[in-house]
């Protein structure tokens, strides 16, 4: 029997298929709420429901709240006169978490391209939802700057009114005409560090050989150590998730369900039953977080965090 000590590179990411700012992404016209009344409205979520999208994409992504879908916020803001018709009364959505505590309205303008004001709400490290230009009403969640301040196409955004996700900035819609700016802590790429090298560490060398002789896959166990860089707690599930060539999820491997205290640090330990679709190329391991759990979770949904970069770690197999 030859012995076979391998080095690998992973690439571990807080990883979900928004590519925005790591913000949930909600469509008004989803199956699960689309047809469902909008407020006390004739019309419904999936023809009215972009304010009401963007609004619960901010709760979803804010650290004090728990997952927040359309429609149990709409149902939320129907019983607390959050809607007079189906006009959104503003200030009340960030009431769900109580007053002055979580996603809170900070401001507002109805000037048209007030790029001083948009710029200067995002670098508060507030989010603010748009009214956009070329709609008579339609309003769309804007997550990040990336550029000058006066150009359109520097802000990122979320729109609700796509049925799937599409990668956009304000210059698709020329600008925007009004806006509403709210402040919270933000589940985003400044929210989360990894503060150690991905450790991938298979059964030991004496215990090999009876997985081989036994014909069954060698297992290992993944260790990663996480901070929390918010100065509130965080809960959630943190779940291991192998990854193909196209950086779509195979499966879930492994998950954790852990709460952090503000700027905290956490061991996380995985246990992988196969270690073996990590010898196949581009196959790699990632971290995602969610709010609520599924064995295969909806990338819309989960928060997507910028890569820490190419981790080493060692892998001992034996081959014959």
């Amino acid at each position: 029997m030859k012995k076979l000590v391998t080095t690998y590179i992973l690439l571990i990411t807080l990883y979900g298929l928004s590519a925005t700012a790591g913000f949930t992404w909600y469509s008004q016209s989803d199956s699960r709420w689309e047809s469902k009344r909008l407020g006390n409205s004739r019309s419904s979520i999936g023809k009215s429901g972009c304010v009401l999208s963007c609004l619960s994409m901010l709760l979803s992504a804010e650290a004090s709240n728990p997952r927040v879908t359309p429609d149990n916020l709409n149902e939320w803001l129907r019983q607390n006169d959050g809607y007079v018709g189906n006009l959104m009364r503003w200030q009340v959505a960030a009431e769900i978490d109580g007053s002055g505590l979580g996603l809170e309205l900070q401001s507002q303008t109805s000037k048209n391209n007030d790029w001083n004001y948009l710029s200067g709400e995002l670098d508060k490290g507030n989010k603010v939802i748009v009214k956009v230009k070329g709609r008579s009403s339609h309003w769309v969640l804007v997550v990040k700057r990336d550029g000058p301040a006066n150009k359109a196409s520097s802000y990122i955004i979320n729109d609700p009114g796509t049925d799937s996700f599409q990668k956009r900035t304000l210059a698709y819609f020329g600008g925007f005409k009004a806006a509403r700016s709210y402040s919270g802590n933000w589940l985003d790429e400044e929210a989360f560090n990894l503060n150690s090298e991905i450790n991938v560490v298979p059964v030991n060398t004496d215990e090999e050989f009876l997985y081989e002789l036994s014909d069954l896959p060698i297992p290992a166990d993944v260790f990663v150590t996480l901070e929390n860089k918010l100065q509130v707690g965080i809960s959630g599930y943190f779940m291991l998730g192998l990854f193909d060539s196209d950086n779509k999820l195979v499966r879930t491997i492994d998950y954790e369900y852990a709460s952090l205290g503000p700027e905290e640090k956490i061991d996380l330990i995985y246990e992988m039953a196969d270690i073996s679709p990590l010898n196949t190329e581009g196959q790699d391991l990632r971290i995602i977080y969610s709010k609520y759990f599924t064995a295969f979770p909806s990338l819309n949904e989960t928060l997507a965090l910028p890569s820490p970069g190419l981790l080493n770690y060692t892998n001992t197999t034996q081959n014959q």
